[in-house]
């Protein structure tokens, strides 16, 4: 298209809502405070398209689906096992991405008999399933990605027969980091073209009921219709190490701080998103102090003993269970038998696991004794 058509065409058809025609001129009074997305939707050739019928394309586009079908089940105030809903759409969404992308780039996703040949089942050929394709393309990284997937799958599989709808609150932060890592993955594979933000907004919370539901999810979780799932759950972050346990991409931790403006009628957002990575020191400081104020006492006992050893054995490899044994006996870390209510400065009776869990504390003390071979003589002595 020429330019002398390109000028006539657009305020027509591309720009009629924000450009009108003065006399020989054109006066605009819109595209100065049109976002960046908005701008880029009006001159989208999307509807000039044909719909991409490819096997990429399509997988695209139910990945996409899928993923809202997700957040419309979670957000929906009627729905009441919404971490089951979450999950199963979310896989969906997750392999036909992977797919999407190994379609792309040309990475054969099938699984191959002995000879070679594609495995089939009921007539179609067998594709990855959504772990193989989060470490064949995590293999270099990712590893609190992986988690977060391995999580949520491993948790489907515990409540797919059981009613749990207590589970929501108590794994809200992994379902959050999986939508996150999901739009992160499309929008670096795809382009920002494919964003979902223009289709989601923030779920509205209450509060009151937040505080009250939260109380009662944690009383149930104890119940022992849950015994299964909540030793799946705590076994599975215990085994984290620390950085990937803390890594936003495995669980989101948010709190919900009422946002005061500076002037009483400011026109800016009402939620603003802060990456804590692009924060200076001074200003993380701020709001770790900020939060201090809201945030409730986090218990300090998550370690189990297996737990313990493993976080030493790397660099101590002659701490073994029986050395743990030998060390919280010689220090009187806990009693010796079952005091439901003891807490200590290194261990605590925890009631759902039903024994004894470790501090960091004691870890960190427990290092300071394995440099010491004089003291560990005599506590193996002991």
């Amino acid at each position: 298209m020429q330019q002398t058509e390109a000028i006539r065409y657009n305020p027509t058809k591309r720009w009629h809502q924000y450009v009108e025609k003065v006399g020989n001129d054109y006066s605009s009074s819109g595209f100065a405070y049109m976002s960046l997305e908005e701008f880029r939707t009006v001159h989208s050739q999307k509807l000039q398209q044909t719909t991409d019928l490819s096997s990429r394309g399509i997988l695209l586009e139910k990945s996409k689906e899928f993923a809202l079908l997700a957040v419309s089940t979670y957000n929906n105030p009627f729905t009441h096992y919404k971490t089951y809903g979450f999950i199963v759409n979310i896989v969906i969404a997750y392999t036909s991405l992977f797919h999407a992308i190994f379609e792309k780039t040309g990475v054969d996703y099938r699984y191959l008999d002995s000879s070679g040949n594609p495995v089939m089942i009921d007539g179609d050929a067998k594709a990855w399933e959504l772990s193989k394709c989060c470490r064949y393309y995590w293999q270099n990284g990712g590893a609190a990605e992986v988690a977060n997937i391995d999580f949520l799958i491993g948790l489907r599989n515990k409540i797919e027969h059981r009613s749990l709808p207590a589970l929501d609150l108590a794994v809200a932060g992994e379902c959050q980091s999986a939508l996150s890592n999901f739009e992160n993955l499309l929008i670096k594979e795809f382009g920002e073209s494919h964003t979902l933000c223009a289709n989601l907004a923030i779920a509205m919370q209450l509060t009151r009921i937040s505080e009250q539901a939260q109380i009662e999810a944690i009383k149930q979780l104890q119940r022992e219709n849950y015994r299964i799932v909540r030793e799946y759950m705590e076994t599975f972050r215990n085994d984290l190490d620390e950085e990937v346990f803390q890594s936003q991409h495995f669980r989101l931790r948010a709190f919900l701080v009422p946002k005061v403006g500076n002037h009483a009628k400011t026109s800016d957002l009402a939620i603003e998103f802060v990456n804590v990575e692009k924060l200076s020191a001074e200003q993380l400081g701020n709001y770790e102090r900020g939060i201090a104020f809201i945030k409730g006492v986090e218990s300090p006992y998550k370690l189990k003993p297996s737990k313990v050893v493993a976080l030493l054995s790397d660099n101590f490899p002659e701490f073994n269970m029986t050395m743990h044994t030998k060390c919280w006996k010689y220090f009187t870390a806990r009693p010796q038998s079952i005091e439901v209510s003891f807490k200590g400065e290194y261990a605590a009776y925890v009631e759902g696991f039903d024994n004894y869990l470790y501090t960091k504390k004691w870890v960190e003390h427990l290092k300071t004794v394995m440099a010491d071979q004089a003291l560990i003589e005599k506590i193996k002595k002991a």
